[in-house]
């Protein structure tokens, strides 16, 4: 997780800041290919051919490179659009102030297990998926995981579909863990649901990777089984949530023409 933070919010190091021989300009060069937006990088080869050959002129004749206007003839053969919000830095700020509350509530005073629930409503299309979607950065931060399931039309009849469909996505993110983690892991869900893994395997088969097959759980007659399936299932759920590793739960939900995430 820390790699993919690293991967996608923080700024490399200038190359001439670490090997101070290394001229400004291929520093900018360097820095220019590896920008973290694809509408910040070169847009074309010959853009970066053309400062390239700069740079192998003023070596040959001058013997060194001095600085110039980089990305001058860096031109894209075709229109791409921007990946950036426009006119939702409020809403994105609202979201990005409550996963901070919640992923370090000590610093924020508040109880030490909490969770907070928000409301994005609109349009189809209108860019909701987006704003959320910004909460990445921080998340891969904190080392935490963000999770998503939808709930459509087409499901109604089957009983937790989106959170089904959630867990079963970061049962894949677990499996791509270290050996070490996957053990810890398996640890903690064992002690959370005992005797009964087996019922949340029967509905997110990836656990079963994780904790290895287990023993039928005993059988219970009435509301007994359906309340036991709900508390076993929030057992399951608070395994994943804590300061060390939040937990971001990212719902769709579809009603008419508008949509709730």
């Amino acid at each position: 997780m820390e790699l993919v933070h690293c991967h996608l919010a923080k700024q490399p190091p200038r190359i001439d800041k670490l090997s101070p021989q290394i001229p400004g300009v291929l520093s900018d060069i360097v820095g220019k290919l590896m920008a973290k937006n694809a509408e910040d990088r070169y847009q074309s080869a010959l853009g970066l051919q053309h400062d390239l050959q700069i740079c192998l002129t003023q070596l040959r004749e001058t013997g060194q490179i001095e600085l110039f206007a980089i990305a001058t003839h860096d031109v894209s053969d075709r229109f791409l659009i921007p990946e950036k919000l426009y006119g939702r830095e409020t809403e994105v700020q609202t979201l990005l102030d409550a996963f901070d509350r919640v992923a370090s509530p000590q610093e924020n005073r508040i109880a030490a297990a909490t969770s907070e629930l928000m409301l994005v409503a609109g349009f189809s299309g209108i860019g909701k998926t987006a704003v959320v979607n910004e909460v990445h950065k921080p998340i891969a931060r904190q080392r935490g995981y963000f999770i998503k399931g939808k709930f459509d039309q087409f499901n109604r009849n089957i009983p937790f579909s989106a959170f089904v469909q959630a867990f079963r996505d970061l049962m894949g993110q677990l499996l791509s863990e270290s050996d070490l983690q996957r053990q810890t892991w398996k640890t903690s869900i064992l002690e959370s649901l005992g005797d009964n893994a087996q019922l949340i395997i029967d509905v997110i088969p990836e656990l079963e990777h994780i904790i290895g097959s287990q023993q039928p759980a005993p059988e219970l007659s009435g509301t007994a089984v359906q309340n036991r399936f709900n508390f076993l299932f929030q057992k399951f759920i608070q395994v994943f949530t804590a300061p060390e590793h939040p937990l971001v739960m990212f719902w769709m939900i579809y009603s008419g023409q508008i949509q709730h995430h």
